[in-house]
């Protein structure tokens, strides 16, 4: 578990058990104790969490509402008598009890702001959430790597949210997103472009990491675009390397962006 305090809030992320590597996570304010639990799966443990910190739950906030970003919201509204938020687009999938959140809204928790950007592709819902220089983008972006288009989803779209949103957030930004699947998504980077060094060491990092028993840590917008291809669709290494696997392969970026995230499907 691991805690990242920055003035005025505090940012809480864990990996839950027995799951297809989620991480969940709770953020609040630091002066009035009122906070958000993002994504919840498992609910018995940011329960605890919540009371160990003494937080106050007024929402959920759901990226998106696939089963294993929405589960915990039942039991955690239950017990806090909060409110789910989700994109408009996600509210069938949830309870009535929720309110729809769009593209430029704020949610204020005491002197904490988290702003919504609707960020779709993975699924036509999907939001991420910016807090200070820290961004919240669900199952959209991963370490160097990015969201299927199995259920639900559009790969232009996708393509869309993160070369026109999410790459041009500043480089600063960090990134807390749905899942780990660094190691793997670090070895397709490598498969893609070789040579690229900062690759390299992310996955010598993430390994390291790995044998301390720790979680990778968050990285930022900047640091994704020296290694996860799907932010280096433009790249001429990474074109060159498409275009000598598959000769007539247009070199349009979401055409490129496309061919990627289906290598990586069948990889």
């Amino acid at each position: 578990m691991d805690i990242y305090q920055e003035g005025d809030y505090g940012i809480l992320r864990f990996r839950v058990k027995d799951s297809d590597s989620n991480y969940n996570y709770i953020v609040w304010c630091s002066e009035t104790l009122e906070s958000a639990v993002i994504d919840p799966l498992d609910s018995k443990t940011l329960l605890e969490c919540i009371k160990d910190h003494n937080l106050r739950v007024r929402y959920i906030i759901n990226t998106h509402a696939h089963p294993d970003h929405i589960a915990g919201n039942s039991e955690i509204q239950k017990v806090t008598d909060s409110k789910i938020l989700i994109h408009r687009d996600g509210k069938g999938y949830v309870s009535p009890r929720s309110d729809a959140v769009k593209e430029g809204d704020v949610i204020k928790l005491g002197k904490m702001v988290i702003k919504v950007i609707h960020t779709p592709g993975h699924c036509p819902e999907h939001i991420s959430l910016i807090l200070g220089n820290n961004v919240f983008v669900g199952d959209t972006l991963f370490l160097s790597g990015c969201g299927n288009v199995k259920f639900r989803g559009d790969i232009y779209e996708l393509f869309k949210s993160i070369a026109f949103r999410l790459r041009t957030l500043p480089d600063d930004f960090r990134m807390f997103c749905g899942h780990d699947y660094a190691e793997k998504n670090l070895r397709f980077a490598l498969n893609i472009e070789p040579n690229n060094e900062a690759a390299k060491a992310k996955l010598d990092e993430v390994r390291s990491a790995y044998s301390r028993g720790s979680e990778p840590t968050p990285t930022t917008i900047g640091e994704e675009k020296t290694y996860n291809p799907f932010m280096r669709f433009d790249e001429p290494a990474v074109i060159i390397n498409l275009k000598n696997r598959k000769p007539s392969l247009e070199e349009r970026h979401e055409i490129i962006f496309r061919e990627l995230r289906e290598m990586r499907s069948n990889w």
